[in-house]
C-alpha cells in the first residue's frame, strides 16, 4: 500500500487578456443571454515526486507520468453558476519534460467575466472523463426535494450547463488501469489569482496587453485504488488463481457521489449516493486481466476512514460464480492490493434476515410443454413473463400490448398504462388461500373467514364470514396454504409455508432496506426491494421512492451469493380478472410490489406487505380477491438433510438459471 503525494505545479500561467472575445449579448441580469470571454491560458504543471499516466513500478506501487493526450479541466468559481456555456474548459497537454515529472498545457478558459484578480480557478483531472461517454457531468447546486406521492428525497439533478458541482459516476468500470487513468482517477485543486503573482507587459506597436500568473496548484485525489486477485482453493487453475473471468460485481464501494469543485467536498445526499460497482466489458468478453493476476478498480473512500467498508465481492466464470463477503478499511488517495480467498456459489434452500428464514424465490406455476412444476421459483428475483415478449395471449382491454424493454416489467397499453393478461402457464399471483381454484381467474375464489391464521393449515372448503372448516387431511384441501399443498413431504424435499405477520415485521427491521434491481439470465433488470443483516455504507430505507427508478441500485451479486432477501415488484392482479396492474416499473408509471401474510383479520381482508413508488414498506390491507405475490418461509427439508439440489433444479426450463451442478443467476 503507498499513499499517493501528487502536487502540482503550475507555472507562468498566461492570460490574453486582449484576446478575450465576447460570445453572447450583455444582458445584464438576464442569465440567459450572459457576457462569456474566451481566456488563452498556458499552464506548467511540475508533478514533483509524483505522476500522471498509472502504471505498477519495480515495487509494485502504483505511480503516474504525463502522456501525450492527457487533459484538465479549468472552472471559474467566480461564474457563480451563471455561465451559459454546455462544457467546461479544457487545457491540452503540449510538452513533456523528460522525467514525465512536468508538462505544459495550453487552452482556453470561457468564463462569465474576464478571469482577474481574486478570481479562484478549480483544476479538474482527468479531462477525458468529460469527454465521450461521460463519468463526470455538471448538476444543479440545488437540490430537489421529490414528495410526490409520499416520497420524501432529496437529489442534485443532472445539469444542461456547467455548474461549480459535478457528479462523479464509477458504476461501470473493466478492471484495468489504464481505463481508470482516463476516466476514474479523479484529481481537484484550486488557485486563487491575487497581485503578487501577476503583473502586465506591453510588446509591439499594439501594445496587446498580456497578463502573466505565476503559481502552484496541489492537486489531491479523491479516489482510492484497489488491485484484487482471486483464488480459490482447489480452483479451475493450477494456482488456484482466478483470470478467466467473465465479469465481478463489488457492493460496498462508494461508486457514486457529487463534488463541489469549490472546495473539493462531496455534496451527494444519502438518497443519491450508490454503492455498487459492476466491472465488465462491454462486448460481453472475458476481463483483460495481466500477467500478475490484478484486477483493478477505483471508488471514492468513505471519508470517516476509523471505520470499515463492509463489501461482497461476486466473480463471474464459466466454471462457476465465487464470493467473498469481508470487512477492510480504505483511505482515499492510497493503492491497495488484496489476495481474495472466495468460495464457489452453492445454492441454498433459503436465506436468512433478521432471524427467519425464507424462500430464494415466490411461489409460482410453471408449464411449458409437458412439464410442469408448482414451488419455489428458481431465483428471488423471478417473476411471470420475466424475460418475454408480450404476445397476443397477453392482451388487455383488446389491445396489444407494447413494451419497451425485455420481461414483463416493462409491459403496458395505451400510454405507459401498465396492464397485461396473465396466463395460467406462467403465473405468480394468487388469490388468498386458494388451492384447486389457483389458475382461475375470472371469479371469486378465497378462502373465507374471520380473525385466523392460515399458515400451514388446510381447509374442506371456502368456509363463512367467520367460521371456517379445517382439516388435517391433504386430500380433501380445496383451500389453504397452497405453499405447503405443493411443497410438503412427498410433494418436494424441501418444504414452505405462507410467511406471517411477524415474519415481515421482523424484515422490516433489517439492516439494509433498499430500492434494488437484479440481473436476469436474459439480460435485463427486474426491480424490487432488498433485505440484509450486512451494514452497507449509506443503506437505508428509502420507500416510497416515488416514480423514478435511478435510486434502485444493483444487488445481483448479494442475491447471487444468498446475502440477502430480494422480492421482486409484481403489481397485482384486481378482482375476477386475469389483468396484471401495477407491474409497469417505467415512464413514472405507478408500480408496486404486494405480498400476501397469512393473517385473516376479516373474512375478505387478509393482511399484506405493499412497498413501491408510493408505498412504504409496512403491512397494510389488500383483499383477498387480488392476485398477490406470496414469499414463503422455510420449513424444513426431507430428513433434515440440505445437501441435495433444489427442487427447482430439476426443471428443464430452469437450467440457464439453476441446475443441479450449482447456481448461475
Amino acid at each position: 500500500m503507498k499513499r499517493q503525494a501528487f502536487y502540482f505545479f503550475s507555472g507562468a500561467f498566461m492570460l490574453l487578456a486582449a484576446a478575450a472575445c465576447s460570445e453572447h449579448d450583455d444582458m445584464t441580469g438576464d442569465n440567459s443571454n450572459t457576457t462569456a470571454t474566451k481566456t488563452r491560458i498556458e499552464v506548467t504543471a511540475d508533478m514533483g515526486a509524483g505522476t500522471r499516466t498509472l502504471r505498477p513500478d519495480a515495487q509494485n506501487h502504483i505511480i503516474s507520468e504525463w502522456a501525450k493526450g492527457d487533459k484538465m479541466v479549468i472552472y471559474n468559481i467566480a461564474d457563480e453558476n451563471k455561465s451559459t456555456e454546455d462544457n467546461y474548459s479544457l487545457v491540452n497537454i503540449q510538452n513533456i519534460s523528460s522525467n514525465k515529472k512536468q508538462a505544459d498545457f495550453a487552452g482556453d478558459v470561457v468564463s462569465f467575466k474576464p478571469v482577474t484578480t481574486g478570481n479562484t480557478l478549480a483544476f479538474f483531472y482527468p479531462g477525458a472523463a468529460f469527454e465521450g461517454e461521460k463519468t463526470v457531468v455538471p448538476v444543479n447546486p440545488n437540490t430537489t426535494h421529490e414528495t410526490e406521492q409520499g416520497a420524501d428525497l432529496t437529489y442534485h439533478d443532472t445539469a444542461s450547463k456547467i455548474k461549480n458541482l459535478v457528479a462523479l459516476n464509477m458504476k461501470q468500470q473493466d478492471g484495468t488501469l489504464e481505463t481508470i487513468d482516463k476516466k476514474f482517477d479523479y484529481n481537484w485543486g484550486k488557485v486563487t489569482i491575487n497581485s503578487n503573482n501577476q503583473f502586465t507587459n506591453y510588446t509591439g506597436e499594439r501594445k496587446n496587453k498580456t497578463t502573466i500568473l505565476k503559481t502552484k496548484v496541489t492537486l489531491q485525489r479523491k479516489v482510492t485504488f484497489w488491485g484484487m486477485k482471486f483464488t480459490v482453493n482447489g480452483g479451475p487453475s493450477a494456482t488456484g488463481v482466478l483470470t478467466d473471468i467473465d465479469s465481478i460485481k463489488v457492493n460496498g464501494l462508494r461508486s457514486y457521489d457529487v463534488l463541489d469543485l469549490q472546495d473539493g467536498t462531496f455534496k451527494g445526499t444519502s438518497d443519491e449516493k450508490e454503492y455498487v460497482i459492476n466491472i465488465a466489458n462491454k462486448n460481453r468478453s472475458k476481463l483483460n486481466i495481466k500477467s500478475d493476476g490484478y484486477v483493478w478498480v477505483a471508488f471514492m473512500a468513505e471519508e470517516n476512514a476509523s471505520n470499515p467498508t463492509n463489501f461482497t465481492v461476486t466473480v463471474y466464470t464459466q466454471d462457476g460464480v465465487f464470493t467473498k463477503t469481508a470487512s477492510k478499511k480504505f483511505e482515499n488517495d492510497y493503492d491497495y492490493r488484496t489476495n481474495i480467498t472466495v468460495e464457489k456459489v452453492k445454492p441454498q434452500p433459503w436465506v436468512e434476515v433478521n432471524g427467519v428464514k425464507w424462500a430464494t424465490g415466490n411461489f409460482i406455476h410453471y408449464k411449458k410443454g409437458s412439464e410442469e412444476y408448482w414451488g419455489i421459483a428458481p431465483a428471488q428475483w423471478w417473476i411471470s413473463n420475466y424475460g418475454d415478449n408480450p404476445s397476443i395471449d397477453n392482451r388487455a382491454d383488446n389491445k396489444n400490448i407494447k413494451h419497451e424493454g425485455l420481461g414483463s416489467q416493462n409491459w403496458f397499453i395505451d400510454n405507459h398504462t401498465g396492464r397485461y393478461s396473465q396466463t395460467a402457464d406462467d403465473l405468480d399471483l394468487f388469490q388468498w388461500g386458494v388451492i384447486s381454484d389457483a389458475l382461475k381467474f375470472k371469479g371469486v375464489y378465497y378462502l373465507q373467514g374471520t380473525n385466523f391464521d392460515m399458515a400451514g393449515k388446510y381447509y374442506k372448503n371456502r368456509g363463512g364470514l367467520v367460521r371456517i372448516d379445517e382439516t388435517s387431511n391433504r386430500a380433501e384441501a380445496t383451500h389453504g396454504d397452497i405453499v405447503r399443498y405443493y411443497t410438503e413431504h412427498g410433494q418436494k424435499h424441501y418444504h414452505y409455508q405462507y410467511p406471517s405477520d411477524a415474519n415481515f415485521n421482523a424484515l422490516f427491521s433489517a439492516n439494509t432496506s433498499i430500492p434494488a434491481y437484479c440481473y436476469t439470465d436474459k439480460g435485463n433488470k427486474i426491480y424490487g426491494a432488498y433485505f440484509s443483516d450486512m451494514k452497507f455504507a449509506g443503506s437505508g430505507s428509502k420507500f416510497p421512492t416515488g416514480r423514478k427508478i435511478w435510486k434502485y441500485q444493483d444487488v445481483s451479486g448479494l442475491v447471487l451469493a444468498n446475502k440477502g432477501l430480494f422480492l421482486p415488484i409484481g403489481g397485482r392482479r384486481p378482482i375476477s380478472s386475469a389483468y396484471v396492474e401495477f407491474r409497469h416499473v417505467a415512464n413514472n408509471s405507478g408500480f408496486y410490489g404486494q405480498y400476501y401474510t397469512s393473517k385473516s383479520p376479516t373474512y375478505s381482508i387478509p393482511h399484506g406487505v405493499f412497498f413501491g413508488a408510493a408505498f412504504k414498506m409496512n403491512i397494510a390491507s389488500p383483499s383477498k380477491d387480488q392476485g398477490s405475490n406470496i414469499r414463503p418461509v422455510y420449513v424444513g427439508a426431507d430428513n433434515n438433510d440440505e445437501t441435495k439440489p433444489l427442487d427447482a433444479a430439476k426443471v428443464h426450463a430452469f437450467q440457464n438459471i439453476l441446475t443441479e451442478a450449482g447456481r448461475k443467476y
